[in-house]
């Protein structure tokens, strides 16, 4: 996916020339630097266990199917080097050589259902070995090397033993007996080792541990240590467990570099921590060579030539002892690796890499994630870094279409000095609950899903980040017939119900001419359709206009938010548009339901009044709530579970009057981010007899799991009415 290059024109309006002002003009600036990278080598050991955390052991997938049969992570010499590296310590005084070191002749294996053919030769290096064997049997050579650690340590070994290499996989080795000699040796425990797993993968439906299903997997031999259900993700999990029967329990977790308790096993938590530190996250997603140990095996160029190299040296690697170069003399130029994954809508797909500068000087540029295949859809965050490694995380919502390839690329916008990249994870999970419905709210760099509504008109987007209310673009349109519509339609469920609000910036491109116009927002596809109309007035600065309708369940399949036109000579530009549903409960306290709602500080009285007890006509419906306090500060509030993305902004809105129409009252209207680092946006207010619209709008910078809507009462000695309180 190649970076979005910015035009600065804004394109003419058909039939309207002339109207939209002047063209902008673009400024491209050129820094030219030195192509080459240069590669520097120190030798210590990998960071220990302690830099993970036991609370991300997933039992029901401790390593991904992708990683686990990625045969091309390591070459030969690179296995050689990193066999070199981690046995810098070992001097071979156990009376073999330590595994570095090891040769040995080797078997030639005819080709089965689970292996290709295997040409034996005399002096085989164990790096030779591990990566030729792993080719054979389509394993991950860096599975091996795992397996060769937790087994019998021999990666990290000072010294070894031929007791060692002679069971170096543990193949054939059972809790309850003796090895089996038949498979004694290193080359016949790597290769038989890599072709039971094929095997296990192959017969997947014979064996007690199946993917796709809920298995009950002990925390030790000793059947007394109990089990518990574990939902195994996939084969190469299933693999695992088929070859070491056990979970890690709680004890095992908490300690993850030393001992847990009498009941602990710990084969399948010392995989997944030794893979973890030695090569990242094994869960990466599909990712390949995710912490470039090794080499950048399926990392390249995303839009462009760039500069790219993999360099060794524990010193300067964010994880394990190789990290990854690039640099370029064309800014918004990209690295990026592709991966096959099916995502359907609803699902999310998230990123994380970890980011430095070579130099002081900082290196910006955003990391995205792409879903490619149907309609493409993508997210970024913006980074800049120095000499220091940042974590950067990017997560990309599913809502449009499902996708077969998902791409993580990092963009880089500065020339001066060279981007270092370690340590990527990708995920896959559920997306959070759909905030926004409209299609390409902010008009960015497309119309979208905006349309004529109501017969033919002008539109157009422009590129000007000085003149848009928010981000680059924003959307422009004119008609010379009164009545003609901009609009979108988009589908909601049949069971939909409760209160959707449609805003828009709007402004007038001629500051000395006010633009008119109406704002609607229908819901159609019932018997008879519903809608809201809302009249406004733009002028020479963006406001914010809104109309909000409500839907009762199964009345609707579609809402049509739509702006009319009514001047005519003038252009209207529109920006970040938003189209959510109500998520208070009881917003306007209807049936004199109280649900969801209490006292979020200090002390409040609180009663729902209908318009036939009291005599007061509500803002919206048939009832409203009356509140007071005798301390100032003490507030109303309703928290709201929402798992949030960043970039978001959600918008709490109110309807308040005072009881006592000879007095004020006073106080604040706050929507809170909660969970994880706090945000918090505030509106004052001060009422008096008639209902007033007060909004308070929260753009979200961090992510949240909840939400509170909040009103502060700063006035005693009277009664503030409180209806159509909403969240969206």
């Amino acid at each position: 996916m190649s970076a979005m290059r910015n035009t600065g024109a804004r394109p003419r309006l058909l039939g309207r020339p002339g109207r939209l002002g002047r063209l902008l003009a673009s400024v491209a600036a050129v820094v030219v630097v030195t192509a080459g990278l240069t590669a520097v080598g120190q030798s210590i050991q990998p960071p220990s266990a302690e830099a993970l955390s036991g609370s991300s052991f997933d039992p029901g997938n401790i390593i991904s199917d992708a990683t686990f049969f990625d045969s091309t992570t390591l070459s030969e010499s690179a296995v050689q080097s990193f066999l070199t590296d981690h046995g810098s310590n070992c001097s071979g005084a156990g009376g073999s050589p330590c595994l570095k070191d090891f040769t040995a002749t080797t078997a030639s294996r005819a080709a089965t259902a689970y292996c290709s053919a295997y040409t034996g030769r005399s002096g085989e290096t164990a790096a030779q070995i591990i990566a030729r064997v792993g080719v054979a049997c389509d394993i991950n050579p860096q599975v091996l090397l795992v397996m060769l650690q937790k087994e019998q340590g021999l990666v990290d070994a000072r010294s070894t033993t031929a007791g060692q290499y002679r069971s170096a996989l543990g193949f054939g080795c059972p809790d309850t007996a003796a090895c089996d000699s038949t498979y004694y040796g290193f080359f016949n425990q790597v290769y038989s080792a890599a072709s039971q797993f094929q095997r296990y993968t192959k017969n997947s439906t014979s064996w007690s541990y199946q993917p796709g299903r809920v298995n009950n997997i002990l925390y030790n031999p000793n059947a007394s240590c109990g089990s518990s259900p574990v939902f195994i993700q996939n084969q190469a999990t299933a693999n695992l467990y088929i070859y070491t029967p056990y979970q890690p329990n709680a004890a095992a977790l908490a300690n993850l570099g030393g001992v847990g308790d009498g009941c602990s096993a710990y084969g399948n938590r010392n995989f997944w921590v030794y893979f973890s530190n030695w090569f990242g996250d094994p869960t990466g997603g599909g990712l390949r060579s995710p912490s470039f140990e090794g080499g950048s095996a399926g990392w390249g160029a995303g839009n462009g030539t760039v500069n790219q190299a993999s360099y060794r040296d524990p010193s300067i690697a964010q994880n394990g002892s190789w990290f990854f170069a690039s640099n370029t003399a064309v800014p918004g130029r990209s690295i990026a690796q592709d991966v096959t994954r099916t995502v359907s809508v609803g699902g999310q797909a998230s990123a994380s890499i970890w980011l430095r500068s070579a130099t002081s000087a900082a290196a910006t540029g955003r990391v995205a994630l792409w879903g490619l295949g149907g309609q493409t859809e993508g997210g970024s965050t913006a980074y800049s870094v120095t000499n220091t490694w940042q974590k950067v995380t990017v997560k990309l919502p599913v809502r449009q279409s499902a996708h077969q390839t998902v791409r993580l690329e990092v963009y880089m916008d500065t020339t001066s000095t060279t981007l270092y990249f370690d340590n990527a994870t990708l995920t896959f999970g559920q997306a959070p609950p759909l905030k926004e419905l409209l299609s390409t709210p902010g008009f960015e760099n497309t119309l979208g899903g905006w349309v004529p509504g109501n017969g033919q008109l002008n539109q157009a987007i422009y590129n000007d980040p000085a003149a848009s209310h928010s981000g680059s673009w924003f959307g422009a349109t004119n008609t010379t017939t009164p009545g003609r519509s901009l609009a979108q339609q988009v589908s909601v469920p049949a069971s939909s119900s409760g209160r959707f609000t449609f805003s828009i910036w709007v402004r007038s491109a001629f500051p000395d001419r006010p633009f008119s116009g109406r704002l609607a927002l229908w819901g159609l596809g019932g018997a008879s359709p519903v809608v809201s109309s809302a009249d406004f007035t733009a002028s020479g600065s963006w406001t914010r206009v809104s109309v909000t309708t409500d839907v009762s369940s199964g009345s609707i399949s579609s809402l049509k938010p739509e702006v009319y036109l009514l001047s005519t000579d003038n252009t209207l530009y529109l920006d970040d548009g938003s189209l959510s549903r109500n998520i208070l409960t009881a917003g306007s306290f209807e049936s004199g339901s109280f649900s969801g709602w209490g006292t979020g500080n200090g002390s409040i009285n609180t009663a729902v009044y209908s318009a036939a007890g009291s005599g007061v006509t509500p803002q919206n419906g048939s009832y409203f709530l009356a509140t007071n306090t005798g301390t100032v500060g003490s507030s109303l509030s309703q928290d709201v579970r929402r798992q949030t993305i960043v970039g978001d902004s959600y918008t709490a809105e109110v309807w308040l009057r005072s009881a006592d129409p000879t007095k004020t009252f006073s106080g604040t209207l706050a929507v809170w981010g909660l969970g994880g680092t706090v945000e918090v946006n505030t509106t004052p207010f001060t009422v008096r007899g008639g209902w007033t619209r007060v909004v308070a709008t929260l753009p979200l910078a961090q992510e949240h799991s909840s939400l509170r809507f909040e009103i502060y009462e700063n006035t005693t000695g009277n009664t503030l009415w409180v209806d159509g309180a909403q969240l969206y």
